[in-house]
């Protein structure tokens, strides 16, 4: 009876030992995987220490740097984003004022849609009578308005042209300079200028002269042909005088 007890005991002993042994080696195993973690999180730790202190370091060098020079002087040690940077903010279409902008757009858009109708279904002189004082006619006007230098040998084409951009880039500049509150009026007109000297412009490139044909008459007085672009133009101006009028009483 006492060799089978014996027997028997030293099989479950081996089996108490495999499993200590396995839990053991599982430990090992845990012990080594958190070891791994901790040197990962400790490089990660380090680097970004490195990025946080370089990164601390260029923005104390840029407070310490000199004040930049004005955008007209070019200066050639500056890296080309950073001025491309500062002219994008100059020319940020920031002000409240800019905001009737979209004025220009709509006299253009409108203007060159009229105009397209026209060319597409008048040949030039041709006419139809809308009202007893009004006609649509397609002219083709080389000149200004009025049709001065409209007689030129073709150079007044370039002139027109320079003249028209060079106006849109100074009101652009006026509009942008215009405080956020109380210039509704002032910004209204120069929009509507801007969109109608755009709108002859964009003729001149395109054909050479600029399509008019609303005709204002009465009985035998006709009122030289014009178009829309010269509706904002004049809408525009008179908006303009109104405004200096009524600043000079306030």
């Amino acid at each position: 009876m006492t060799s089978k007890k014996t027997t028997t005991k030293k099989p479950l002993r081996k089996k108490k030992n495999k499993k200590i042994a396995k839990k053991k080696t599982v430990v090992k195993k845990v012990s080594k995987i958190r070891k791994k973690k901790s040197l990962v999180s400790e490089l990660d730790d380090r680097k970004s220490n490195k990025k946080r202190k370089k990164a601390a370091k260029k923005t104390s060098n840029k407070k310490s740097a000199p004040k930049s020079k004005p955008l007209g002087s070019f200066q050639r040690d500056k890296p080309v984003p950073e001025v491309a940077a500062k002219a994008g903010r100059l020319l940020s279409i920031n002000s409240g004022a800019s905001r009737w902008l979209w004025l220009t757009l709509l006299v253009v858009l409108f203007d060159q849609w009229t105009k397209s109708l026209i060319m597409d279904n008048f040949n030039e002189f041709d006419f139809v009578t809308i009202l007893p004082y009004l006609d649509f006619m397609r002219v083709h006007n080389t000149g200004a308005a009025f049709s001065i230098l409209s007689d030129a040998s073709g150079w007044q084409r370039w002139m027109f042209i320079t003249l028209g951009f060079g106006i849109s880039g100074v009101i652009l500049v006026w509009i942008k300079n215009l405080p956020t509150n109380g210039q509704a009026l002032l910004a209204s007109s120069l929009s509507l200028i801007m969109g109608g000297a755009l709108g002859n412009v964009i003729d001149r490139i395109l054909w050479g002269h600029v399509v008019d044909f609303i005709r204002v008459h009465y009985e035998q007085w006709y009122f030289p042909t014009f178009n829309i672009a010269d509706s904002a133009i004049t809408l525009g101006a008179v908006l303009l005088i109104l405004d200096s009028v009524l600043h000079k009483e306030s």
